[in-house]
């Protein structure tokens, strides 16, 4: 299943879901500033270690409560962001998003994170 697809099959009218990611495909899921904060300190986490299924942030904000989960990058992913893509790949992603910035991971990097918000 994709992000995309995943995302929208959870989100509610009190919880929101959304992606973001320190580099984008789609300029939507571009981080904020708290959330480029958070983004940095899980790539900080990896390099020191940390398994990225446990990389994780939980904040209650003025405005809700948020989750911020890693996304990691499994052999799946590198279909349509890895190093070699397919030509066809490339030129459809090119056409799709001329400004693409989502390609060039490895297998095991944080591709970006799931964003869940609860409002009260």
């Amino acid at each position: 299943m994709s992000a995309p697809a995943i995302t929208l099959q959870h989100s509610a009218k009190e919880w929101e879901i959304s992606r973001a990611s320190l580099k984008v495909r789609n300029p939507n899921n571009q981080a904020n500033d708290w959330l480029n904060s958070i983004l940095l300190d899980f790539e900080q986490r990896k390099e020191n270690g940390e398994p990225i299924a446990s990389i994780e942030h939980q904040e209650q904000k003025a405005d809700a409560w948020y989750l911020v989960k890693a996304i990691p990058t499994g052999q799946a992913c590198l279909a349509c962001h890895g190093s070699e893509l397919k030509p066809e790949v490339k030129n459809k992603l090119t056409e799709l998003y001329p400004s693409d910035k989502a390609t060039g991971f490895n297998l095991g990097d944080i591709r970006g994170a799931f964003v869940v918000k609860k409002h009260p």
